[in-house]
């Protein structure tokens, strides 16, 4: 009977043992779940601020200073003089405050492309497309056009593809970038798809996994996404999304 009872004993602690284990294990995948809801969402806070600050600087850029450098050319326009030297230093001045003004409307724009909040990802995709077109080609293709997409991701596919161009033309002699954006709608996924026909060398292969492929991963993580990097012949990357309403 004793010996029965052992047996009792070791089996009831076994199982306390057991669901003890099976216990801490699932507050222990528990804990993680949230520390990783929690860095994924201070992640995505800092992301946002750090858009929000972007766009800030856009709007202080074009409202500002573009105002203020047209209320300059408007003063020099003022100055007379016959002296022909005069003359030329006026015009010369002229040209470098509109250059000026070009840049800073040109760097407000890539900051906030007033076109993407307006109008959409796939415009501006193709403004962007016509506006570059003397750096390299640019073949985009998308079956999107007439379809509502999420706002946030538009904006995360935005800022992917222009740290995409930034990479090729940093880091690559490429004459042709394709861009293919598709939705599948049986894998309810986006899929994006950038390519080059650049060429790397070491260092550009180094450089090329830097911040702008991190910055890429970030944005593709918080929209639970995948992607993948392809350099065997130029390069590729391809990104899937799923898709929200």
């Amino acid at each position: 009977m004793a010996e029965n009872d052992g047996v009792i004993l070791m089996i009831i602690f076994s199982c306390f043992f057991l669901v003890m284990g099976i216990s801490f294990f699932i507050m222990f995948n528990q804990y993680h779940k949230k520390l990783r809801e929690r860095q994924k969402e201070a992640i995505n806070n800092l992301i946002i601020g750090q858009d929000n600050e972007r766009e800030r600087i856009a709007r202080d850029l074009h409202d500002q200073m573009g105002a203020e450098l047209a209320s300059i050319i408007f003063v020099v326009d003022e100055i007379k003089s016959l002296d022909p030297h005069d003359k030329e230093v006026k015009k010369e001045a002229k040209k470098k405050l509109k250059d000026a003004t070009e840049v800073i409307r040109q760097i407000s724009h890539d900051l906030m492309p007033i076109t993407l909040s307006k109008y959409g990802l796939i415009e501006s995709l193709y403004e962007f497309e016509q506006k570059n077109m003397s750096s390299f080609k640019i073949e985009i293709v998308s079956n999107c056009k007439n379809e509502k997409i999420n706002p946030t991701i538009e904006s995360h596919l935005y800022k992917i593809f222009n740290e995409l161009i930034t990479n090729t033309k940093k880091h690559s002699n490429a004459s042709i970038v394709k861009l293919s954006l598709e939705i599948d709608k049986t894998a309810n996924l986006f899929v994006f798809d950038y390519s080059d026909n650049g060429t790397l060398n070491a260092d550009n292969k180094k450089n090329s996994d830097g911040i702008g492929i991190k910055n890429i991963s970030t944005r593709v993580t918080l929209l639970n996404g995948a992607f993948k990097i392809d350099q065997q012949n130029g390069f590729r990357t391809t990104i899937y999304i799923p898709i929200i309403s």
